[in-house]
Formats: C-alpha cells, structure tokens, sequence
C-alpha cells in the first residue's frame, strides 16, 4: 500500500487518496470543470492530430494518380498529421518551520515530552499541511491560465498594470510551463509568421485560435461587445455544443455585471442581487487567475473533449509529500512536494478568445 512519511509515522490508504487528490484537483480551474487533468505522466503526452482535406472530384470512368494526388498545399486528398504534446516540467513546494513557534496554539493536542511534531495530533499536522496546499493550488491555478516558460517574456506585452505572463504569483515565479493564454499566444503568433517555420506549421496544422479582439476592457458595454464578437466568430459547428463555456476573471465580470444592473434601459436585476451569468445560452464561469481583459470561450470540462489539457506526475508515493526534521540535531522541520505539470490545448481551432495580451507582431480581429 502506498504511504507517506510524516518523521516517522507511517499513514497510508485514506490520507494518502485525499493528498493526491488534492494535489491535482484542488485548485478553483478543476473545481469549476474547466480542465480535463491526465494524471502520471513522467515525461511527455503525445496529442496526435489527423485532418483530411477534400476529397470530392468530378466522376471519370478510370481516374488517373494526377487526378487523385495529394496536394499539401490546397488539403485536396491529403491526411494531415500534426502532434501538440504535454512536457510535464518540475517544480518543488519547500518551506522551513520551528513546531515551537506554534506551541500555544497546539496546547490542546497535549503533546508529551518534548513538543516534536511527530509527538503531536494527527489533525494539527493534516491542518499545517492543508494550509500550505491552499497556498500550493493557487499557484497552480495562477500558473494554468498566467504561467510562461522560462519566466517574463519580452515580445509577450500585456495591458498596463495586468499580470505578466511568468511573473510572480502569491506563492512564486509562474515560470515551469505554459498556461493556457502563452499557449494560445503562441499559436496566434505562427497565424501571423510570414515564413512559418516547421515548428510553426504544426503549431497550426492541429487548428487556428480564433481571435475575436484585443482591446482592454474599461466599461461593461466593452464586455458585452466583446461577448457578442466571441460568439459572431464562434465555428457554426460547435455552437450547440453544451459544454461552450465563457471564462473570464472577476474584473471583467464586475464591469459586466454592474453594467447589466444600472447600465441597461431595462435592469435585469435589483442592485443587490447578481446577473445571471449566461450569454447566449451559455454559461459564464468567473474565476481567480484570469488575465486582465481577457475571455476564453470553447469546450472547458473536465472529460476528454475539453480543449484544455493538463498532465501531472508526482514522484515516488513516499516522496510526494514530506513532513520531516531538517538534520538529526536540530528541531527545525520541513515541507516538501517535488510536482511536475503541464498545460496545453488540445484543438485550437476550437477556441476563441479576446485578449489585449500580444505576442510580438500578434494583432486583433
């Protein structure tokens, strides 16, 4: 049975489950279902694409290979292979701690002997460590939308005082992986290479985001503008789908919201109650995390047919989580997790998206 280690003490099965569980899904981006997370992935996830082009010819009693030959540039009888891939990156959750620092609030525990933390209540431990999970997810969930290789990207601009993809989070540097906006920067910028590199043709040979503008938000008729060019441009054959979803983050969505209620000739709603948050039928998900500015619209779930992936590992089960002394004769203790991750899209040209963000040369529809 698989165990974590806390200095010492042994807890296996259940507690195990829910840190493991939490580890991948506790962060608001799963909570919300906007995200389909591949668990286990050590080192790449291949996502293979195949698109067929026209095939249909005028009927000849004996065609010729001319007239059925492929031809790449047009798509005319051509299978188009192309692969996007989740590269999960390491990272590490560390942080130091005296357990005397704590002493008088862990008075009830009634530790005997010399207060050690393996000596205390199995519950002050699972709240110590839960308090540094809340903190590990919502870097998780920042690094899922905001996260940028490498870190700050020059020829990535963002509107003044918005979050700069791969800076700083609350709780670190967004620099392990790239989030959903850098990966959708990406693409737009191969749409706009004037020589497309081979790098760049797959980068587009799995799908075209589609960008529906890329102006900063500063009133609710901005929003609603934007909320009708998202759906103008919306591929006519995904707009019953049931798993469209607007996301957007709660800057965006006050202006919206306060727009609706005292903006309109017709309030939808008194002031002290909420907007419905649907647009078309389609439901409006707001959540921490989202750049400035900035709405997505496509298939966000958590089944296979989201367009946003994310693959997880984790090391060995011994080592996923550690609570243990720092040195033999010391009384200082430690948290570890040793995490890897990656996010992707998994059909571009399913999602659209209006963002002031841009990526070098990258212009708005």
């Amino acid at each position: 049975m698989a165990t974590i280690n806390f200095a010492g003490n042994t807890y296996a099965g259940e507690v195990l489950e829910d840190l493991l569980v939490y580890t991948a899904k506790g962060n608001e981006t799963y909570e919300a279902g906007l995200i389909h997370v591949k668990p286990g992935i050590q080192k790449r996830y291949v996502l293979p694409h195949i698109q067929l082009g026209s095939i249909i010819q005028d009927n000849k009693p004996t065609p010729t290979s001319t007239e059925g030959a492929a031809n790449d540039t047009t798509g005319f009888n051509q299978y188009k292979l192309s692969e996007r891939y989740l590269d999960p990156q390491d990272f590490m959750v560390y942080l130091e701690f005296n357990p005397r620092d704590f002493e008088e609030y862990w008075r009830f525990a009634q530790p005997e002997g010399p207060l050690v933390f393996r000596e205390l209540d199995p519950a002050v431990q699972k709240t110590m460590l839960r308090l540094l999970l809340d903190k590990k997810d919502q870097y998780i969930n920042d690094c899922i939308w905001c996260g940028k290789k490498g870190g700050i990207d020059a020829n990535i601009t963002a509107p003044a005082g918005a979050t700069t993809l791969g800076g700083a989070s609350a709780a670190g540097p967004m620099k392990y992986f790239d989030g959903a906006l850098a990966r959708i920067l990406a693409n737009l910028k191969a749409q706009a290479a004037t020589a497309p590199t081979d790098a760049d043709k797959n980068e587009l040979a799995s799908g075209k985001v589609v960008l529906a503008g890329s102006t900063a938000f500063s009133t609710g008729k901005d929003v609603e503008d934007a909320l009708y060019a998202i759906w103008k441009k919306t591929p006519s054959n995904i707009r019953k789908s049931k798993k469209l979803k607007f996301v957007m983050g709660w800057d965006t969505w006050d202006l919206y919201d306060q727009y609706l209620t005292t903006q309109k000739d017709y309030k939808y709603v008194e002031n002290p109650d909420v907007n419905k948050r649907t647009f078309k039928g389609k439901e409006i998900v707001v959540i921490d995390g989202i750049p400035e500015s900035t709405i997505f619209f496509g298939k966000f779930s958590t089944d296979q047919d989201s367009c946003l992936w994310m693959a997880i590992d984790y090391s060995t089960d011994e080592e996923s989580v550690k609570v243990e002394r720092l040195q033999a004769n010391s009384e200082m203790y430690f948290f570890q997790m040793r995490l890897k991750m990656d996010v992707n899209l998994v059909r571009p040209g399913e999602i659209i998206v209006w963002t002031p963000y841009k990526n070098g040369t990258t212009t708005g529809g």
